[in-house]
C-alpha cells in the first residue's frame, strides 16, 4: 500500500495467501489504510516536539559553552559531545520528517513494532515469536445489513452468556461459499453488559406477513487480540450524543459550570455559577499513572472520569470547559517529563472527558489556556482558599462564560511601585554582557506605565515572570 498498490490487486493476493473470505481482506486493509492515514497526520506533530527538542538542546549547549552552567554529573567535554550528537540526530529527523511531509510519504511503518523487529535482528526473539507479533490481530467491520457483523458476530442466549461467532473460511467444504462459524463463549464486563448486549442483539421494530419479528440491527466492529496467550474482543459502535459541543462564540447555558484542569497527575474541577461566582471545587487525582502500562493507565483515566461524572451529577452541572492546549514532547532528554507529557496521556483525559460529557447530556466548550493558572494563583487562590489547580480550573469555567479577568487594586499597586522598583534597580545595575535582558526589562516598564493600552494578558504575562506566590506572600523570580 506505502507503494502504491492497488487495493482490489492486493485482495486477490491476500485471498489465496492466507485463506480469507473476500470480506476478511478488506477489513484488513481498511485497518492498515487507517494506521498509515493517522501516521501521516502525525507527522507535524513529530516534527513540531522534534524542532522544541533541538531549540532546548541548541540553549544547553550554548549555556555550557559560554560557561554560564556547569554540567554535574559528567565533565564539560563529555557533557558536549553527548549534546553535539543529540544536536546532529535531531537534525537528521527534522530533515526527515520535512522530506516526507514535502512528499507526501511516510517512514518505514513496521508491524509488530519497531524495537521488537530490532530484537528479532539481534536473534533475541525466535522467528515464530516474532510472527506471532505480526498475526495477533483479526479485524471485522459492522454492516447493518449483516446483523451488525458479518464475519465476527456477538451473540447472547437465555441464561444470559456471551458468545462469539467467527467465519472460518478454512473450513468451507468444495461447493460451498458459505464459511462454517466457529462458537466461543465470552465474558462481557458487568459495567458493559446491558450496553454491549443492547448493540448486539438489535431491537423488534415490528413483524413481517407470517409474525415473525423484524429485528433492526446496529454496526459494529470487532477485534480480536492475543496477548499473552488470551484472546481479548474489543467491540466498537457509535454512540448517541445528548450533549453538544458549543463553538468559541457561544456560551454554557446552565445555571452551574464546572471548569476542569487537566495535569498529568491530577484533574481539578471548580464549578461557578452563570454568573461567574464560586461555587466549589474537588480535584481527582491520578496517582503514579505515569508508572503503568498504556492499558492500566487507560483503565485508570476512565476510572475517574466516571467518579467527575457522578460528582457534576450531584451537583447539577449542566456545562463543562476545558483548556484547548497541547501537552508535546519538548523537554530534550528530560525522559521523566517526557513519559509524563506524552500525547497519549493528555488526549486520553481530554476524550475521556468530552465522550463522558456528551453521552451525559453536558455541554462541552474549550478555551484559549493563556495565564490560567497565573490568574488562579495571583487572584483566586488566597480568596476562596484552594489550591492553585483548582484556582485555574475556576478561571477556565469564568473564561467559558466569557468574563473578563481584571486586575484587583493590590495586584496594580504590586506591578506600580514593588515590582517596577524592582526592575529599575536590575536595568540600572546590569552589565553590558546582559544587553537583551535589560532590553526586556525595559519593554516590561513601559508596559506597566502604560498598562491601560494593553490586553491584560500582557500584564498577567509580566507577574508570571517576575513573582510568584510564598506562604500567601509575593516573592519575587528575578
Amino acid at each position: 500500500m506505502i507503494e502504491g498498490e492497488n487495493e482490489k490487486e492486493l485482495i486477490k493476493k491476500l485471498q489465496p495467501k492466507y485463506l480469507l473470505n473476500k470480506r476478511f481482506c478488506e477489513d484488513a486493509i481498511l485497518q492498515a489504510q487507517t494506521i498509515l492515514f493517522s501516521q501521516k497526520e502525525l507527522l507535524p506533530v513529530y516534527l513540531e516536539n522534534n524542532q522544541k527538542k533541538l531549540e532546548k538542546t541548541l540553549q544547553k549547549k550554548d549555556d555550557y559553552e559560554s560557561g554560564r552552567k556547569n554540567p554535574k554529573k559528567v565533565s564539560l567535554e563529555i557533557c558536549l559531545i553527548g549534546l553535539r550528537k543529540r544536536q546532529q540526530k535531531l537534525e537528521q529527523k527534522i530533515e526527515m520528517y520535512e522530506t516526507h511531509i514535502k512528499n507526501g510519504t511516510l517512514p518505514p511503518i513496521i508491524f509488530g513494532g519497531r524495537k521488537n523487529f530490532y530484537e528479532r535482528m539481534k536473534d533475541k526473539i525466535s522467528n515464530q515469536e516474532w510472527k506471532d507479533l505480526r498475526t495477533r490481530q483479526l479485524y471485522s467491520r459492522g454492516d447493518k445489513s449483516k446483523k451488525g457483523n458479518l464475519n465476527m458476530r456477538i451473540t447472547v442466549d437465555d441464561c444470559g452468556q456471551g458468545w462469539l461467532e467467527i467465519a472460518n473460511p478454512l473450513g468451507r467444504t468444495n461447493g460451498k461459499t458459505k464459511s462454517p462459524r466457529i462458537k466461543v463463549p465470552i465474558m462481557i464486563p458487568y459495567r458493559f453488559y446491558h450496553q454491549i448486549t443492547n448493540v448486539v442483539m438489535g431491537k423488534q421494530i415490528g413483524l413481517n406477513p407470517k409474525g415473525k419479528p423484524i429485528i433492526e440491527h446496529q454496526k459494529y466492529s470487532v477485534e480480536i487480540i492475543r496477548k499473552q496467550n488470551e484472546f481479548y474482543v474489543n467491540i466498537t459502535f457509535d454512540e448517541t450524543e445528548i450533549g453538544r459541543v458549543l463553538d468559541f462564540k457561544e456560551t454554557p447555558q446552565s445555571d452551574v459550570i464546572a471548569g476542569i484542569d487537566v495535569n498529568p497527575d491530577r484533574i481539578a474541577v471548580s464549578l461557578c455559577t452563570k454568573q461567574g461566582n464560586f461555587k466549589g471545587s474537588k480535584i481527582f487525582y491520578l496517582h503514579n499513572l505515569n508508572a503503568f502500562l498504556t492499558n492500566k493507565r487507560a483503565t485508570i483515566i476512565g476510572q475517574i472520569v466516571q467518579q467527575i461524572k457522578t460528582w457534576l451529577l450531584e451537583n447539577n452541572v449542566g456545562g463543562i470547559v476545558l483548556e484547548d492546549l497541547k501537552f508535546q514532547q519538548s523537554h530534550d532528554t528530560d525522559k521523566y517529563s517526557n513519559r509524563n507529557f506524552h500525547q497519549f496521556t493528555y488526549k486520553k483525559m481530554l476524550n475521556s472527558l468530552i465522550r463522558m460529557s456528551l453521552r451525559n447530556g453536558f455541554s462541552v466548550k474549550t478555551v484559549n489556556p493563556a495565564y490560567t493558572s497565573v490568574i488562579g494563583k495571583l487572584k483566586y487562590s488566597q480568596n476562596f482558599g484552594i489550591s492553585v489547580h483548582e484556582a485555574a480550573a475556576f478561571t477556565i469555567a469564568r473564561r467559558g462564560l466569557e468574563l473578563q479577568e481584571q486586575l484587583p487594586k493590590e495586584i496594580i499597586l504590586l506591578l506600580k511601585k514593588q515590582i517596577t522598583t524592582k526592575l529599575r534597580i536590575l536595568v540600572a545595575s546590569m552589565e553590558e554582557s546582559k544587553k537583551n535582558t535589560q532590553k526586556v526589562y525595559k519593554k516590561w516598564l513601559q508596559t506597566i506605565q502604560t498598562w491601560k493600552e494593553y490586553h491584560n494578558w500582557k500584564l498577567w504575562s509580566i507577574l508570571h515572570k517576575t513573582v510568584y506566590m510564598s506562604n500567601q506572600q509575593f516573592v519575587f523570580k528575578i
